[in-house]
């Protein structure tokens, strides 16, 4: 039997489609979207009112880190989903296992037979070296038969120039995407925070921004030699983005995402000792932080990532210096947006959500309308949004800043047909 469902009263977000900014409704059958557009009046098995809401394509984060298989106790991959998709997003990217690691096929295999059937679809990514240890090449092209999307060693790891030469050109020549993080340890050894006068005040260890162009005017060197595009993961430093823009106008192709945590808070965050803004890349100062802004508004910088890292209260409530790495955002991403561009017209940065982020992890973009499948959410740019108020489905501790008051709220999403409404 066939199953309608009629989404009513939402108002189309798709910059460039003749309905956008329209209120329309919405008619799903078995999934796919139907028709769209006004006075539809057919029956329907299930009537949604979206209440004025906006509706887009649904949303995908590019990156994030799931420890489960291995440490289920900070994040299951069914917490893991359940927290995405209270934040709006209907696909997201994780490094999925911790014991063992994402480094062969059939942990690949095994998180993404389980990741397709949970609230928001989670697309496994696979370490590019053995152990994500930056050392020796790991099974891409396993891995990628049995599922993992695209290949990096996340936020800990960086291979060696030589190896990296070889993740490049290996992974281009197959049609895969390698991503890298550009950080150089060596440049700042036990560095903690952003190197300024917040460390300096503080007296931790500082992290230049030169740990992290160095790295990047070598992968772009390593770019243009083997003609590949190049996949950035955590652009944090305004050097950085202007080093992007420039070899961008030089003809080199780059995709670079952005921590959304850097988007709104700065080194200045730590003066209280949150070792839940203790994260990689750091929170840098103020000049960065705008620098992110107008790089992701005029299309120097490509996405912004969840950053998603949860960690237990062992191991983060700890001294400063001891804490992990890391802080639990994939609930409060959208909200954080909001806030950061609370200035600018939201043509210009609500569709790195679901178009940016696509193209960053080179998933083609659709466009809404007949015949696709029904992955949408549902979401207003207004309304005050506390963490500390709102139902938080990860198991993650490290949840930073959950009293800060932000704007915007995700009134639920629809995945292959299906609504999930958030409740707070």
């Amino acid at each position: 039997m066939t199953h309608n469902t009629l989404l009513q009263n939402v108002t189309l977000f798709s910059p460039g489609h003749p309905s956008h900014n329209c209120v329309v409704e919405i008619l799903i059958q078995d999934g796919v979207i139907a028709a769209m557009g006004e006075g539809l009046g057919l029956s329907a098995s299930e009537l949604i009112d979206g209440q004025g809401a906006y509706v887009s394509l649904g949303w995908m984060d590019p990156f994030g880190v799931c420890p489960d298989p291995g440490e289920p106790w900070k994040e299951t991959l069914q917490s893991y989903s359940d927290a995405a998709q209270k934040g709006g997003f209907t696909q997201v990217a994780a490094l999925c296992g911790s014991n063992p690691k994402p480094d062969n096929e059939s942990v690949i295999s095994q998180a993404k037979n389980m990741g397709r059937l949970l609230p928001a679809e989670v697309l496994p990514l696979g370490y590019s070296s053995v152990g994500g240890e930056g050392k020796e090449m790991a099974e891409m092209y396993e891995m990628h038969q049995a599922g993992a999307l695209a290949f990096t060693d996340g936020i800990t790891g960086s291979a060696s120039l030589s190896l990296r030469t070889k993740l490049m050109q290996y992974a281009h020549s197959l049609g895969l995407n390698y991503i890298h993080f550009p950080y150089q340890k060596a440049l700042a050894p036990d560095g903690k925070i952003h190197e300024g006068l917040v460390n300096a005040t503080l007296g931790f260890k500082g992290i230049p921004a030169v740990s992290e162009t160095v790295e990047l005017l070598a992968d772009i060197e390593l770019a243009k030699y083997l003609k590949t595009p190049l996949r950035i993961l955590g652009v944090s430093a305004a050097e950085s983005v202007d080093v992007i823009r420039r070899a961008k106008a030089d003809g080199v192709e780059i995709y670079a995402s952005v921590p959304v945590l850097n988007l709104l808070y700065t080194d200045e965050a730590m003066l209280d000792f949150d070792e839940n803004l203790k994260v990689l890349p750091p929170l840098r100062s103020e000049s960065d932080r705008k620098a992110l802004i107008l790089g992701l508004l005029d299309g120097t910088l490509t996405s912004v990532m969840s950053n998603h890292h949860p960690e237990d209260i062992e191991n983060k409530k700890l001294e400063f210096d001891y804490a992990a790495w890391g802080a639990a955002t994939l609930v409060q991403t959208f909200a954080i947006m909001c806030k950061a561009f609370q200035y600018e017209r939201p043509e210009l940065w609500v569709p790195l959500l679901y178009k940016g982020n696509r193209q960053f992890m080179g998933v083609p973009v659709e466009t809404i309308g007949e015949g696709i499948e029904a992955n949408l959410t549902l979401f207003t740019l207004t309304g005050e949004f506390a963490l500390i108020n709102e139902r938080n489905p990860s198991k993650a501790y490290n949840v930073p800043r959950k009293s800060d008051v932000l704007q915007g709220k995700v009134l639920g999403t629809i995945r292959k047909g299906c609504f999930m409404k958030n409740h707070d």
